[in-house]
């Protein structure tokens, strides 16, 4: 089966989420109550626009860069989550998309409990806002957690 790197998947097609995100990115990354750390994110559409790899410097828990790679799986987003330390972790998402934000969703595990876990990208003026966000199952709460925040804004050389 050949799939078209214009596959929908949910409801926004991934070449767009793709060449939208590509580039070099600075700001504050921080987790739920921590303190903020400058990070820089470069960001790589691949050729056929199937494929996005993130790289954030300095992660909030590690020294470690984390790589943070996305490609199209079928009619999913297959993402493979790697930060220098642990094992890879590996999470099945579905990408939506309204007036120029994205948001990709899927079921997985945070800290041993099954969560819905939603990586949010919101457009700003110049940029984006990363939102790492989840939702326990186990649990009667209906709304999302945050869990971490990257800011995204063009990389200017100092």
């Amino acid at each position: 089966m050949i799939v078209s790197p214009n596959v929908a998947a949910g409801n926004v097609e991934f070449s767009s989420f793709c060449q939208a995100l590509a580039g070099h990115w600075q700001g504050a990354s921080a987790r739920a109550n921590q303190s903020p750390k400058l990070v820089r994110v470069e960001s790589v559409c691949s050729a056929d626009q199937r494929q996005l790899l993130l790289s954030v410097s300095r992660s909030a828990r590690h020294q470690f860069s984390e790589t943070w790679w996305f490609r199209i799986q079928g009619e999913q987003i297959k993402l493979t989550y790697f930060d220098g330390v642990d094992e890879d972790k590996q999470q099945m998402f579905t990408l939506y998309g309204q007036r120029g934000d994205f948001s990709l969703v899927g079921e997985g595990e945070l800290n041993h409990r099954p969560a819905l876990i939603q990586l949010r990208f919101d457009r700003k003026q110049q940029g984006w806002t990363w939102l790492q966000n989840a939702q326990y199952l186990d649990d009667d709460a209906e709304r999302y957690l945050f869990f971490r925040g990257i800011e995204m804004q063009p990389f200017k050389q100092p």
